[in-house]
């Protein structure tokens, strides 16, 4: 990429709320779209979840059956991102600072939660060094009180959001980027 660094996303897979329970709703149409769309950037791109291996899906489809989501087909018929899913980094193995942005499926409570588990502390800090954030909520998702501080948060909870908001986070990667090759 014209000898910069890669851009690199994290998706983060909230499949364990604090308590280890495996309750937030994620499933594999909501992670297939939007890992195929950074891959295509291009882009370098890197599964967690809190505990890291292989996540838990709800719903989980197997190969194979002819009600599958094209993405979903795709994604089972790949054998890189079966292994990216199964090599799935812990929380504690990412540092913020080697990703220009955070997509985040699954989470719930609060993003300002120092003592939280879960993703909370690790999408604060992709916010506090203003990179995009962008969260397709769980059951409970609460923001306040910081807001986004001078990150972008991007949330939807649509069966479209988890594509649009893939979408919205590579134009954002790519513009901050070229901001920031201008004023160096």
């Amino acid at each position: 990429m014209d000898g910069h660094a890669p851009i690199r996303f994290l998706i983060i897979l909230a499949v364990e709320d604090s308590d280890g329970i495996f309750d937030s709703g994620v499933r594999l149409p909501q992670v297939a779209p939007p890992y195929y769309l950074f891959k295509e950037v291009p882009a370098e791109v890197a599964l967690a979840t809190p505990f890291g291996g292989f996540p838990a899906f709800v719903g989980q489809t197997r190969h194979g059956s002819s009600n599958q989501e094209p993405f979903v087909q795709r994604f089972l018929s790949d054998r890189e991102a079966r292994d990216d899913l199964a090599d799935t980094l812990s929380l504690e193995q990412i540092v913020a600072d080697d990703f220009d942005a955070a997509f985040c499926v699954g989470f719930s409570g609060s993003v300002w939660e120092t003592h939280s588990r879960g993703p909370g502390p690790l999408i604060k800090t992709f916010l506090e060094d203003g990179k995009p954030v962008a969260i397709i909520p769980g059951q409970q998702l609460d923001i306040a009180p910081e807001g986004a501080g001078p990150g972008l948060l991007i949330i939807g909870d649509s069966d479209q959001s988890p594509v649009l908001a893939a979408h919205a986070l590579v134009k954002v990667v790519v513009e901050r980027r070229e901001l920031m090759a201008r004023s160096a």
